[in-house]
């Protein structure tokens, strides 16, 4: 009986060490700005490069347009992202050009996380 008891003792001891290592890796996987979006990829960084307000709106708008336009099937099934164009700002160069490059530069990106390069 008393090595029944030792045994199971170190079945639960091995099995919190196992929850803990899980529930420390879990704590790790932070997104790059400190969060932790499980429905994106882990290495996207959303962050627009600095400038001008227009041409960071311009960026991030952009960027998630490109994504929703080239994302796999599994982000397009979860609303991982969505078209962003902003009515107001559409004709300002510096918005529209901040745009058009990063939905191209994040299409890129997404492409290349569904073909498994990155």
């Amino acid at each position: 009986m008393g090595a029944r008891k030792r045994a199971d003792g170190k079945a639960i001891r091995s099995s919190i060490i196992r929850l803990s290592i899980i529930a420390l890796l879990l704590a790790s996987c932070t997104g790059k700005d400190g969060t932790f979006d499980t429905r994106k990829p882990y290495s996207l960084d959303l962050t627009p490069p600095e400038g001008p307000y227009e041409y960071e709106q311009g960026w991030t708008d952009g960027c998630e347009s490109g994504m929703q336009a080239y994302a796999a099937d599994f982000y397009k099934s979860i609303r991982a992202f969505t078209f962003r164009q902003d009515e107001n700002l559409r004709t300002n160069k510096m918005y529209y050009q901040a745009w058009k490059d990063a939905f191209l530069y994040c299409a890129e990106y997404i492409d290349a996380v569904n073909t498994h390069k990155l």
